[in-house]
């Protein structure tokens, strides 16, 4: 499997496809949304009543010069009113219950996606783009469920409705009027495709300017301390200008279609009004039929515009739905085999790499024959310059990437063999920059194991040696850490990394040099804590510090993604020339 950059472009599909695989996503949603479209149905039908009764009313009562058929009238079209008023409501309601209830599916259903995804993904995905996609996406959707699905759906169902109604009460003159309705179909269809085109731009280009925005903002220091906030704007001034004119695009097609539509409304219009007052007066048509037909001409034309006012937000809510789909369909590439096993107990924790080969890139090979072994509960170092691949071993360990060749074993079983759950708890990461979710200080530490009693998180503690320090806080373990556990220091942030994987207890531990960050004095403290973490299990260290390699057991050296020399930091210095530059690099450094 290659771990390639993408383009992120993405394919949209038609939207009667996109519609059909949108509803197999929450299919529990389906008899809501019928009843849904049922009520509104109902109160179509209601609307589309008034006008018979009103032609009823001139023709029976104002021409006849029947007061009682005039009163009658007005009774039962007020009534109707009341029981539009009412359907229109529960409709409203409705449609708007079944599109949150879908979103909040959605929602859960693309994180979980996001959860699974592998390393290789989020490595060549910008995180803007991908937050766009669970914000200004889901946003599109939710404008569309709260304001355009009922505009949608009523509107829908009056033009069908109003259209049979215009048959049945002058099938002659419905014939006319359809010939103009004929050219605004096909115009319709010319500014679909424009517009589809302009909203799939809008979606795709919002998502860099959020792309570009997290850039800015997380990399703020960066551009001040080397005065490049010019720059930063100048590049962020032209992924919004692409934006601005995938508006404008947008624009272009709406400003051309509405005057159009506007046109041909009133050409029907005049047109039923001018046959419509000659059958009058030559008394094939009552009065009374011609308003009913007129009326429902403008309740033809009306909803038509409606539906085309609506229309970008369907776009927008399409574009943005395939977008979200897309994400949906990025493979698993870390997922367990067919017959995959769990990894036999007790876990001794023996960690072998045989042969293995790994490239991010086709043709550029990170690592190239790599084979070690890691012996139960033994401490290796690994250490090599910046781009040697020793990190990439860690994440291979971790089976965030599988490699191309070769395999990594674990007591002899290969990772790609045993189940996710077996793999996960027998092996902990510890970064080095410890990572921690708002929320307290006790679901931190618990994180991996939600039902820990504060007994067990306290024992924890106490062996660490940290147990004073947290009940010097204000509110103990019920401390809030904040986003990112900003209220605490880089080591103390470290501390509750280390307490959280002694809680969850795994048989190996891979660390990418949980120490490199920290000043001296919270460096020993965190390396006291790591003694107790460390001993009795196999532990790798990605060490980017001489300490953290002479306290190994052994020490391998990676340059250029091969393993140039293995043994002791003392016997390293001795044997290996390379080794022994990077100690004296390692010690100018300290000076």
């Amino acid at each position: 499997m290659k771990y390639m950059s993408s383009a992120g472009e993405y394919n949209v599909e038609k939207p009667g496809t996109l519609i059909a695989r949108a509803a197999r996503l929450a299919p529990e949603l389906r008899r809501p949304f019928a009843a849904a479209v049922a009520v509104t149905f109902v109160a179509t039908i209601i609307r589309l009543l008034g006008p018979l009764v009103i032609r009823e009313g001139i023709d029976g009562g104002i021409v006849a010069g029947d007061r009682q058929t005039i009163l009658l009238a007005a009774a039962v079209y007020i009534g109707l009113l009341g029981l539009q008023y009412i359907a229109d409501g529960l409709s409203q309601w409705m449609v708007a219950l079944v599109g949150e209830r879908y979103l909040v599916r959605l929602r859960s259903v693309v994180f979980a996606k996001l959860m699974r995804l592998d390393a290789g993904f989020y490595s060549r995905s910008k995180s803007g783009v991908l937050v766009s996609r669970m914000t200004s996406d889901i946003e599109s959707l939710q404008e569309f469920a709260s304001d355009g699905a009922v505009m949608a759906l009523s509107n829908t169902l009056t033009v069908v409705g109003v259209a049979v109604a215009l048959g049945v009460v002058d099938w002659q003159m419905a014939l006319a009027v359809f010939a103009v309705v004929a050219v605004l179909v096909g115009v319709s269809a010319v500014f679909q495709r424009q517009a589809r085109r302009a909203y799939d731009q809008v979606r795709e280009r919002i998502g860099r300017v959020l792309a570009m925005l997290q850039e800015g903002i997380t990399g703020v220091r960066v551009v001040q301390a080397f005065t490049q906030e010019q720059a930063q704007a100048s590049t962020f001034g032209r992924v919004n200008e692409r934006y601005f004119e995938a508006n404008m695009a947008a624009a272009r097609a709406i400003s051309w279609y509405f005057p159009v539509v506007a046109f041909l409304r009133v050409v029907a219009l005049g047109s039923a009004l001018a046959i419509g007052a000659s059958r009058v007066m030559d008394g094939t048509m009552t009065i009374g039929t011609l308003v009913a037909f007129l009326l429902y001409l403008e309740w033809f034309f009306q909803p038509i515009i409606n539906l085309s006012n609506v229309y970008n937000l369907l776009q927008s809510a399409l574009a943005a739905l395939a977008k979200l789909f897309g994400l949906m369909d990025e493979p698993v590439v870390i997922d367990d085999r067919p017959g995959a096993y769990d990894l036999t107990e007790p876990v001794v924790g023996a960690v072998e790499l045989d042969a293995v080969s790994f490239s991010y890139d086709p043709g550029t090979l990170v690592l190239d024959g790599v084979s070690l072994k890691v012996g139960a509960g033994e401490r290796l170092a690994i250490v090599g310059e910046t781009g040697s691949g020793k990190s990439t071993i860690a994440k291979l360990i971790m089976r965030f990437y599988d490699p191309d060749a070769g395999r990594v074993t674990v007591d002899g079983d290969d990772l790609r063999d045993i189940t996710e759950r077996s793999r996960v708890d027998a092996l902990a990461l510890i970064p080095q920059d410890g990572f921690l979710f708002s929320g307290t200080l006790r679901e931190n530490i618990a994180y991996s194991d939600s039902s820990a009693s504060d007994e067990s998180v306290w024992n924890v503690l106490r062996a660490m040696g940290i147990d004073d320090w947290v009940r010097s806080l204000p509110e103990g373990l019920d401390t809030e850490v904040r986003e990112r556990g900003g209220r605490f220091s880089a080591g103390e942030r470290q501390l509750v990394a280390l307490a959280r994987a002694f809680l969850f207890d795994p048989s190996i531990i891979v660390l990418d040099e949980a120490t490199s960050n920290l000043d001296p004095e919270t460096e020993v403290q965190v390396e006291g804590a790591l003694r107790v973490l460390l001993a009795g299990r196999t532990s790798i260290v990605i060490a980017h510090r001489l300490r953290s390699a002479e306290r190994s057991d052994r020490v391998v050296m990676i340059d250029a993604g091969r393993v140039i020399a293995v043994g002791t930091h003392t016997e390293l210095v001795e044997s290996s020339p390379r080794y022994r530059e990077l100690v004296e690099v390692w010690q100018r450094g300290t000076k």
